[in-house]
């Protein structure tokens, strides 16, 4: 294995120096950037693989173009390890945690890419996306002893609404929350944010002054136009004395809105509780507040023997349910291995290679849109025999429930 790691690192070194060598020809002087970008500007894409990072810029200074692009490469993989990390981990886990040198970084690399680069005599400018090889970032922080999750939520969809007077206002214009929503950019992290856009579907889902008295259908409507497990509800109010801004969080996925919590954010320091910063200050610290609930729930503990083994029957009816399972199964994250054991007209059956517990599995499934049942237990199976382990029954949302 260590061979192969030192034959990663190279590689990443020869393609660094076929880039130099392939860099345009530079006639400015100084700091001036000139060159052309190698991509469009701003195209970063959005990856749903928890191990990519993307839009990692660097600004470098160095004495020629060739040592300012060797710093910045150096300089976008210790950022972007950086922002693996708190990604995965969770807040209280990254106080104490030290990030590894470049030359133990560079071993962790799939591959990379310059998604933008601007270069002068003395100076590179770049945007880079790293793809990091999952078993390795995990061996990684298990050796280090911290905990961590690779499970992305589906999409939570956000009801910013304002308290105006006696009023709650969402869809009007004049409501500043909604708009710094849609202001800040919501990509990144494990939890994805969906805004909504307002449309007239929308306004008749939830209407003003509905923040607690929604109707159910309305809000499973609007949850499946964009695609989300679960719906936050968030009402600002400027506090009482008029210094800074107070948010409540409620939760949906139960039967009532269920209150969380409630996130202060202080007035500007020229007294203004209102303006547009203190309301981007309040999204960063929800959107926080979200990833770390989420963290909370799918983190796992670094233990001597992390992983567990689970076997399931995918039952269907035709073969078009089967290959929709099978492909939903293979966008399911912190799985770290599924096996498919046999395959006849009418089940399946597939073994998991899986880290924490059943509960942390079945959120792993459900991100899918698969459900899992409870174990049953059984005295003979035709691929285990009289040995047969407790048997669980899988099948995609859409299909209905093993529960039934």
């Amino acid at each position: 294995m260590k061979t192969l790691l030192k034959h990663r690192h190279i590689a990443l070194s020869l393609a660094l120096l076929c880039g130099m060598l392939a860099a345009p020809a530079v006639q400015a002087q100084g700091t001036d950037i000139v060159a052309e970008p190698v991509a469009e500007a701003g195209a970063v894409e959005m990856v749903s693989d928890p191990f990519t990072v993307a839009g990692v810029e660097v600004d470098v200074t160095a004495k020629n173009a060739v040592e300012a692009r060797e710093k910045a490469f150096a300089e976008a993989q210790a950022k972007a390890f950086t922002q693996l990390a708190e990604r995965l981990m969770p807040e209280d886990q990254r106080a104490g945690f030290t990030a590894p040198d470049v030359a133990t970084i560079s071993t962790m690399i799939n591959d990379f890419e310059v998604t933008q680069e601007r270069l002068s005599a003395v100076r590179y400018v770049g945007t880079y996306t790293f793809r990091f090889n999952a078993d390795y970032v995990r061996q990684y922080l298990n050796v280090q002893g911290v905990s961590y999750t690779e499970i992305s939520s589906k999409p939570v969809l956000v009801l910013p609404f304002f308290q105006v007077g006696a009023s709650q206002v969402l869809w009007r214009d004049t409501n500043p929350w909604l708009q710094a929503w849609n202001r800040l950019d919501q990509t990144g992290g494990l939890v994805p944010v969906a805004v909504p856009l307002g449309d007239v579907r929308d306004v008749a889902s939830i209407g003003d002054n509905e923040a607690l008295t929604y109707q159910h259908a309305g809000l499973a409507d609007m949850l499946d136009r964009y695609g989300a497990n679960e719906a936050v509800i968030l009402m600002a109010a400027q506090s009482a004395g008029g210094q800074g801004l107070d948010v409540l969080i409620y939760r949906t996925d139960r039967s009532q809105p269920e209150y969380v919590q409630t996130v202060n954010i202080p007035a500007a320091a020229d007294g203004n509780a209102l303006s547009d910063a203190v309301f981007d200050q309040a999204v960063q610290a929800v959107r926080q507040a979200l990833q770390k609930e989420w963290k909370a729930q799918t983190a796992v503990a670094v233990t001597a023997d992390p992983q567990n083994v689970l076997s399931a029957r995918v039952p269907f009816t035709t073969m078009q349910q089967w290959v929709e399972t099978r492909n939903a199964l293979k966008r399911v994250q912190g799985i770290a291995d599924m096996r498919i054991l046999s395959v006849t007209p009418r089940e399946a059956r597939v073994e998991f290679v899986f880290q924490g517990d059943e509960d942390r599995l079945r959120l792993a499934l459900s991100q899918a849109d698969l459900i899992l049942s409870q174990p049953s237990v059984v005295t003979y199976d035709p691929v285990y025999g009289d040995a047969a382990p407790q048997t669980y029954d899988l099948m995609l949302k859409k299909y209905g429930s093993p529960y039934q």
